[in-house]
């Protein structure tokens, strides 16, 4: 891994870097699919980002539990995440008025190569996944418990309108 790797900018270290970078990700999809999108603050029952859209009839929310990754570049049809067990145990309830998601943001192994801009284009990389870990039978593991994060789950504007829409009608993701 390069220095610029390790420490970048003005001695922001890596894995802060990345969650940074994870935020911006969200921001973006978050207001191009015509949402809002609150942090709350403190960081509680493993939500970073609360959605919502103007949708009428309910004015659908969307909580979102969101963690950052490195390098996976292989080509398996899910990532394999090792989440904290709290992360785990507040994500799997049933009868939460509002679904909760985890999103899986990827990012290339060199933070150099995480955006680039030009007169064109702004270009974050890699991209993002979610899984509902909804229902999910509580576990045993005292400190994490890997889950599997499905490719087919592209979190990008048309998904994040998708999850919206099946909110707004009474679905759950």
């Amino acid at each position: 891994m390069s220095e610029a790797a390790r420490q970048i900018g003005l001695g922001l270290d890596v894995s802060h870097a990345q969650e940074q970078f994870s935020k911006a990700f969200i921001m973006a999809v978050a207001s191009a699919a015509g949402c809002s999108a609150a942090e709350p603050s403190p960081d509680s029952d493993s939500i970073d980002w609360t959605l919502s859209c103007r949708l009428a009839p309910r004015r659908p929310k969307l909580d979102l539990q969101v963690k950052s990754t490195a390098g996976a570049t292989d080509a398996e049809a899910s990532i394999a995440y090792k989440l904290r067990r709290k992360n785990y145990d507040e994500l799997i309830p049933e009868d939460l008025l509002a679904p909760r998601l985890l999103v899986l943001v990827l990012v290339p192994a060199d933070p150099l190569g995480w955006l680039s801009a030009s007169p064109d284009a702004l270009l974050l990389r890699h991209c993002a996944y979610w899984v509902s870990l909804r229902g999910q039978a509580p576990t045993t593991n005292e400190s994490s418990v890997t889950i599997r994060v499905p490719r087919a789950n592209l979190f990008d504007v048309a998904a994040l309108t998708g999850l919206m829409q099946a909110i707004n009608e009474g679905g759950v993701p």
